[in-house]
C-alpha cells in the first residue's frame, strides 16, 4: 500500500531504531530472513531492484537494458543465479526444497510401519529406493524380462485359463497400459471432457533406437556376455523389422470416425477383426456400449492377415521388448545439472504429484496468500470486463459473448481447498506399497496407472495440464480455465508484504497475461464453454485480426544475433503479454486511484508507483542465459525472447512514457502502437 509522507517518516524512524541487521546472505533467492518490520523486506527487494538496474542507458532507447542491464554483474544473485531468469532461479529453489524433503527421512523412518500409510511416506521410500538402485539399469532389465507380464493369467486367471492366446490376447497381457500390435489408448477429449477409446495404427519405437543409443543399452542392461549380446542384438533387429512391417499396413481414414462402441461394433461386423472380442480382452468384458469410440482407422483388414501368421513367441517378444522400452525411459531419465538425487526427485514428482502437495501448501502457500492472489485476479478480471465497453471495433453482440466468456472463465491459483489433505491422498495410493526394490516399485505404481486408465473411459475427470509446483501458470481453451501454480507465486515476483503496485505489476501481469490467453490469435476460436464455436461476427473477427496482425509485424522486425523473431509463432503470448501488463495496470489504478501513481514506496528508491509498475514488469524478465539458449528461444519458442517481451509490450503504452518522459519517436515511444485489447 502507498503511506502519506508522515507516515512513511514515522515508518523509517521506527525500522532504523530498532536496528534490525540486514539478512546474512545478499543472495536474493536464499530463504528470506524473519524480518521483523516490512520496510526491511522492502528495502531488501529495493536493493535488488537497483543492483540488477544498468542506468547509464536511457530508458527510453532499451527499458530492459535500463532495468536488466546489470543483472549479471548483481552483487544480489549468486553466479548460478546470473545465467538464468528469475522464474528459472524460483523453479531451482523449489526443486532443493523438494529435495530436502524427499531425503529428510532416516532407514528407521522408511521402514517404520506406522508410515505405512502416508502417501507422503511412500514417495520418499520411493525416492530413497531410486536413490539406491537407479544406478543399476541391469536389475530393471533383469525384472522386466524375467517377469511373467500377463494380467489375464495373474489378476484374471480363471476366466481366461482356457483363452486361446490369438493376437488380441497377446496385444493387451501387459499390466503397464502398451498395447502395441493394434493400439487402443484412453484419450481425453476435450470438447467432451471425458475419456473416450482411441483406436489408431501400430507405432515404431524400437525402429527409434539409433545404432549408438542400442549399444549404450547393452552396457546399461549389463549384457557383458559376448554370446549374449550378439542374440539380444539379434532378436532386436528382427523385432524392428517386424515393426517396421506391422506400422506400413494399416490405412488411416481421412475423416475421424466418432461413435458409441455399440455402433461401432455393429458397423465395423464385416471387418476381419472380430470387433467384440478385441474390447472383450481389453475390458475383462466390462465395456458398456454407450462408451464413445474414436477410430482413425480405415481398414484392419491387412495388419489383421499380418498378425495371424506371425508366430505367437514372436508377437509375446514384440510386447515383452515395446514394454522395456517404455521402462528404459523411466530409468534413463536426466536433469539439468545430471545427480542421481535430482533425476530421483524428477521421477518422484510424476509418480507423486498430488501426494506431495499438502506439505508443499504448508511450506509455500497459505490460505492468506492464495486469497491475496484470487484478489488481485478479480480486481484484473473485472477490470477486463468493464474495459470490453470501450473497444468500438467491437459489434454489441460480439461484445456480449466477449463477456460472456470472460465472466465463464475460471481463474484457479495454486489448488483447489479438497487438496489440502492427506487423507485423501493416503486412500489414493493405498493399495501401492512401495519396498527397497526401486524396480518394484515402478511396476507398481504403472500397473496401477494402467487400471486406473482403463476405469476411465466415459468418466468426466480433469486432467492436471501442469504440476502445481511449477513457476508458471497457464490457460486451457478447453476448459476456459486460467490456472496461476504455487510455484510462480513466490518471491521474488511476489510477496504477501509487496506494496500494491509490485503485486500488480509482477503476479497480477501473469494473472492477466493468462487471461488474455483467451482472447489471442489462437484461442479466440473458443467460446465460452470451451467449445470451439464461431462466437464473432464477421466485421469484428476482420478488426480482431488487423489488430493482432499489427502485432506481428512489430515484432518481426525485432532481431537477435542475426536471427529474426517469428511474430507469428508467438503472436499469442505477444498479445498475452501486451494485455496482460494493460490489464494489471488499469486494475492498480481502478483499485488504488490515479493520485496513488505519484507515491514513492520504496525506501531509498526515488522511483514513484507509475515507474516502479514498469519496472517490476520488466525486471520479472531479466535473463542472464548464454546466447546458445537466447538462439534456441527465438528460433523455437512460442515466447518471444525475454528483452522483446518488455521493449515490445511497454512501447505500446503511452502510460510508460508518460511515467519515463520519454519523447515521441523514441525508441520505447513509436508514433504506430499496437493495441489488440
Amino acid at each position: 500500500m502507498a503511506y502519506t509522507l508522515l507516515a512513511t517518516l514515522i515508518l523509517v524512524a521506527l525500522s532504523r531504531s530498532s536496528a534490525v541487521p540486514k539478512p546474512a546472505s545478499l543472495d536474493l533467492f536464499a530463504p528470506l530472513p524473519d524480518f521483523k518490520h516490512k520496510e526491511e523486506l522492502l528495502e531488501h527487494y529495493g536493493d535488488f531492484m537497483l543492483s540488477t538496474m544498468n542506468r547509464s542507458v536511457d530508458p527510453c532507447e532499451n527499458f530492459y537494458e535500463y532495468a536488466c542491464g546489470s543483472w549479471k554483474e548483481s552483487k544480489m544473485l549468486t553466479e548460478k543465479a546470473r545465467n538464468t531468469s528469475v522464474l528459472g532461479v524460483i523453479q531451482e529453489r523449489i526443486n532443493d526444497q523438494i529435495l530436502a524433503f524427499l531425503q529428510n527421512a532416516t532407514q528407521e523412518q522408511l521402514q517404520d510401519k506406522n508410515h505405512s500409510t502416508s502417501a507422503e511416506w511412500k514417495a520418499k521410500q520411493f525416492f530413497a529406493s531410486c536413490v539406491q538402485m537407479k544406478a543399476n539399469l541391469s536389475l530393471g532389465y533383469e525384472k522386466i524380462m524375467g517377469q511373467q507380464d500377463d494380467r489375464y493369467a495373474v489378476e484374471w486367471k480363471q476366466h481366461y485359463q482356457n483363452a486361446s492366446q490369438d493376437w488380441i490376447y497377446l496385444n493387451f497381457m501387459s499390466h503397464y497400459d502398451v498395447y502395441p500390435l493394434l493400439p487402443m489408448r484412453l484419450h481425453y477429449n476435450t470438447s467432451g471432457r471425458k475419456f473416450d477409446i482411441l483406436l489408431s495404427g501400430p507405432s515404431k519405437a524400437l525402429a527409434n533406437v539409433n545404432e549408438e543409443q542400442l549399444q549404450n543399452m547393452t552396457r546399461d542392461f549389463g549384457i557383458i556376455d559376448e554370446q549374449k549380446r550378439k542374440d539380444f542384438l539379434s532378436n532386436f533387429a528382427n523385432l524392428t523389422q517386424f515393426e517396421r512391417n506391422l506400422t506400413q499396413l494399416v490405412k488411416h481414414r481421412n475423416d475421424t470416425e466418432q461413435m458409441k462402441l455399440g455402433e461401432f461394433i455393429n458397423r465395423h461386423k464385416e471387418d476381419r477383426l472380430n470387433w467384440t472380442r478385441y474390447f472383450d480382452v481389453a475390458f475383462n468384458g466390462t465395456q458398456r456400449s454407450s462408451w464413445p469410440v474414436i477410430n482413425l482407422l480405415e481398414d484392419v483388414g491387412e495388419l489383421v492377415h499380418f498378425l495371424e501368421r506371425t508366430e505367437l513367441n514372436v508377437l509375446r517378444s514384440y510386447v515383452q521388448h515395446r514394454v522395456l522400452i517404455k521402462f528404459y525411459e523411466v530409468w534413463k531419465t536426466k536433469t539439468r545439472n545430471g545427480t542421481l538425487a535430482s533425476e530421483c526427485r524428477v521421477i518422484t514428482e510424476t509418480y507423486f504429484n498430488y501426494a506431495l502437495l499438502p506439505w508443499f501448501i504448508e511450506e509455500n502457500f497459505d490460505k492468506e496468500r492464495r486469497a491475496d492472489v484470487l484478489t488481485l485476479a478479480k480486481h484484473i478480471k473485472d477490470t477486463f470486463y468493464d474495459l470490453l465497453d470501450q473497444y468500438s471495433w467491437l459489434d454489441d453482440e460480439t461484445r456480449s459473448e466477449a463477456k460472456t466468456k470472460l465472466t465463464s472463465m475460471d481463474i484457479l491459483v495454486g489448488y483447489s481447498d479438497d487438496l489440502q489433505h492427506r487423507e485423501i491422498f493416503d486412500a489414493v495410493y493405498s493399495n501401492q506399497n512401495m519396498t527397497n526394490d526401486w524396480y518394484e516399485n515402478l511396476v507398481t505404481l504403472e500397473k496401477n496407472r494402467a487400471k486406473v486408465k482403463l476405469r476411465s473411459v466415459d468418466k468426466a475427470l480433469i486432467p492436471q495440464v501442469q504440476m502445481t509446483r511449477i513457476a508458471n501458470a497457464y490457460y486451457a481453451g478447453y476448459f476456459n480455465q486460467a490456472f496461476i501454480a504455487i510455484g510462480i507465486s513466490q518471491w521474488p515476483l511476489y510477496h504477501v508484504d509487496f506494496p500494491a503496485v509490485l503485486k500488480f505489476a509482477g503476479i497480477g501481469n501473469i494473472v492477466g497475461h493468462e487471461m488474455a490467453h483467451g482472447f489471442d490469435s489462437t484461442l479466440y476460436q473458443y467460446n465460452y464453454d470451451g467449445k470451439k464455436v464461431n462466437w464473432w461476427s464477421a466485421a469484428s473477427l476482420r478488426n480482431f485480426k488487423e489488430r493482432y496482425r499489427c502485432l506481428e509485424s512489430q515484432y518481426n522486425k525485432y532481431i537477435l544475433l542475426g536471427v529474426q523473431t517469428n511474430g507469428t509463432l508467438t503472436s499469442g503470448d505477444n498479445i498475452a503479454d501486451n494485455v496482460g501488463a494493460r490489464m494489471a495496470y488499469r486494475a492498480y489504478e481502478r483499485n488504488m486511484g490515479s493520485k496513488a501513481w505519484q507515491m514513492k514506496p520504496l525506501q531509498g528508491i526515488d522511483y514513484n508507483n507509475k515507474q516502479l509498475f514498469f519496472l517490476k514488469f520488466a525486471q520479472s524478465w531479466c535473463t542472464g542465459a548464454d546466447n546458445a539458449s537466447k538462439l534456441s528461444k527465438i528460433k523455437s519458442d512460442e515466447h518471444a525472447y525475454e528483452e522483446f517481451r518488455v521493449i515490445g509490450t511497454l512501447s505500446n503504452m503511452p502510460e510508460f512514457s508518460d511515467a519515463f518522459n520519454c519523447k515521441l519517436g523514441t525508441d520505447m515511444n513509436p508514433l504506430k502502437k499496437c493495441v489488440v485489447w
